[in-house]
């Protein structure tokens, strides 16, 4: 969320953080499922429930979003 949150106020990619935190989105991608993992810092829950699941949803957007922002900048 922050990678897409920096962009948006105005950060460029290959500003040395933000292109780390991107290069990290690429390498953390799950290649089975194409999703980021993610997890609740409130609480535990079942990552394969409905709640659970919810969390890499979240992250997976977030992590699409700043990943398709940043390839939109290149242009």
């Amino acid at each position: 969320m922050i990678a897409y949150a920096l962009q948006r106020a105005g950060v460029r990619p290959a500003q040395e953080n933000l292109s780390r935190a991107l290069g990290w989105l690429v390498q953390n991608q799950d290649p089975t499922t194409g999703r980021w993992l993610a997890t609740s810092l409130n609480k535990e829950r079942d990552p394969t429930s409905e709640r659970g699941l919810f969390m890499s949803d979240a992250a997976t957007a977030f992590a699409v979003l700043a990943l398709t922002q940043a390839d939109s900048a290149k242009e």
